[in-house]
């Protein structure tokens, strides 16, 4: 299971110096991947007058742009991982000291707000909103809701969490140096550049042409290993993973301009290593629905072959019918 580096430490105590990119005591970092994603703290958690937590907001920019340039609010799996982590911790800080994600439910409720990804001057944000909903010496969960200036909520989630003991986090030392790369090249990128898509494994879309239900997964888009994605653990980040599955599933459906995210569920398994496989199965193909499960696995060190039955992460995505036009 996937360590989340923001919840290594109690992520309510903000570093002596203000630093939003800094938390806890031993000064952790926000991760390399939660920079690229679009996440951006707060300089001081703020707790709002109903209850929740106002830990940081998510940035929009071409980093939530899918396979094919549309914006998704599927973008925000690593924001909402993030979030409901800190939540979590910030309710249980006299219980919890060290989680790990075990499964995470996003709901795209509506489309993005309008920007414009050319121009780096035009990134609105939306206000992440946390609720702890329980927690015991085991664990807990936590609900999230990414929130426009007028309210409007475009993205939920619920996160599952299991508490592990307190140690060392393996690869520290590469995740802070990791965390301090500069963005300037890589806040451009899309979701595909971002989580390390092989362009080659990319199928080209056929307008048109529903998918064929099957029985079986098949090898779909292939992910390239890219350490500044790894989390404290020196583990691929949850959220990249979600995206990547995300991404999968959107390549099974060669219609898919036609049909967008309207929620994701994942369950983490194992640690995500090195280079990886989507392995993708359309379960339905309705005009209104579609419903793709993703296994993301890793490869098998002597044959190259995927690593069947040794997920890291099993997802379930499913599409409805835009409703918006499409250029």
């Amino acid at each position: 299971m996937p360590e989340n580096p923001a919840a290594v430490l109690p992520a309510h105590e903000t570093a002596a110096d203000g630093d939003p990119t800094m938390t806890g005591p031993r000064r952790l970092p926000l991760g390399h991947p939660e920079q690229l994603a679009g996440l951006r703290r707060v300089p001081q958690v703020e707790v709002l007058p109903d209850g929740a937590l106002h830990p940081g907001d998510w940035e929009l920019g071409p980093w939530v742009q899918d396979l094919d340039g549309r914006p998704t609010g599927a973008a925000a799996t690593v924001a909402v991982d993030n979030l409901t982590a800190v939540t979590l911790h910030w309710a249980a800080r006299e219980q919890i000291r060290s989680v790990v994600t075990t499964q995470l439910q996003v709901n795209v409720l509506r489309p993005l707000p309008a920007f414009d990804p050319e121009d780096p001057a035009d990134r609105p944000r939306l206000r992440m909103r946390g609720v702890p909903l329980m927690h015991d010496a085991l664990g807990g969960v936590a609900r999230g809701r990414l929130v426009g200036d007028d309210g409007t909520v475009y993205v939920e989630a619920t996160g599952w969490f299991q508490s592990v003991p307190d140690r060392s986090a393996d690869g520290a030392e590469t995740f802070v140096a990791t965390a301090a790369l500069p963005l300037e090249d890589e806040e451009r990128a899309s979701m595909a550049a971002l989580t390390a898509v092989v362009p080659e494994s990319v199928p080209v879309p056929r307008p048109g042409e529903r998918p064929v239900v099957q029985q079986t997964a098949a090898p779909s888009l292939r992910f390239r290993p890219e350490p500044r994605l790894d989390n404290a653990g020196a583990m691929t980040h949850g959220g990249i993973q979600t995206m990547r599955a995300v991404l999968a599933a959107q390549a099974a459906l060669p219609d898919r301009q036609d049909y967008e995210v309207q929620a994701v569920e994942v369950a983490f398994t194992r640690p995500g290593l090195g280079e990886q496989v989507a392995l993708t199965r359309v379960r339905h193909a309705g005009r209104s629905l579609r419903i793709v499960e993703v296994d993301l696995v890793g490869l098998d060190v002597a044959t190259g072959e995927p690593q069947v039955g040794r997920p890291s992460i099993q997802a379930q995505i499913s599409f409805r019918a835009a409703d918006r036009p499409r250029g």
